[in-house]
C-alpha cells in the first residue's frame, strides 16, 4: 500500500512543529514578542550573557542569520550588545532586566506546556520520543553531512 504525504516522518515533524510552533506565537504575541524572540531570550545566559555564535547553533541556525533578531530585541530594549574589551569583534549579547523578565515569561510558558505533554503521555512516552527525535536528527546531519562531500 502506497503511504500518503501526510504519512511521512518529515511531515509529520513539520505539521506538529507548525501547531506548537502557532500556540507558542499567539503566546509570545501577547506578551508583545515573537517565538523567535522567545527562543533567542531562552537561549541567552542570564548572568553572563552569550555570543551569538553560541546562541545560534541552539537555535539552528548560522549566527550571520541573527542580525535582525537581535536588532529587533535591541530596539525592544530586551538585550543589549557589549563588544569585548580585548577583542572588538566579539560582541557579547546579555540581556536587560526587561529581557530578562520576558525570558522568565517565555520560561513559564515553555514548562507549562511541557508539564501538560507529559501529564497526557507520560514520562516514558516523553523518553520514548526525545530517543526517537535524536536518532532523525542524527541520520538527517549524517545525510547532510555526505551531501556535502
Amino acid at each position: 500500500m502506497k503511504k500518503i504525504h501526510t504519512e511521512t516522518v518529515d511531515s509529520k515533524l513539520k505539521t506538529a512543529w507548525q501547531v506548537v510552533s502557532r500556540m507558542y506565537n499567539a503566546e509570545a504575541a501577547m506578551h508583545g514578542g515573537t517565538i523567535a524572540m522567545s527562543h533567542f531570550l531562552l537561549n541567552i545566559d542570564s548572568r553572563e550573557g552569550s555570543y551569538a555564535s553560541e546562541i545560534a547553533p541552539r537555535l539552528g541556525m548560522e549566527s550571520t542569520s541573527l542580525s535582525r533578531i537581535i536588532l529587533s530585541m535591541e530596539e525592544k530594549k530586551l538585550i543589549k550588545r557589549i563588544p569585548e574589551k580585548a577583542d572588538k569583534r566579539k560582541i557579547k549579547i546579555v540581556l536587560t532586566a526587561k529581557g530578562r523578565e520576558k525570558k522568565e515569561i517565555a520560561k513559564s510558558i515553555v514548562r507549562e506546556f511541557n508539564f501538560k505533554v507529559e501529564k497526557t503521555l507520560g514520562r516514558e512516552s516523553i523518553n520514548e520520543f526525545f530517543a526517537t527525535i535524536d536518532k532523525i536528527t542524527r541520520l538527517a546531519e549524517e545525510k547532510s553531512q555526505h551531501l556535502k562531500k
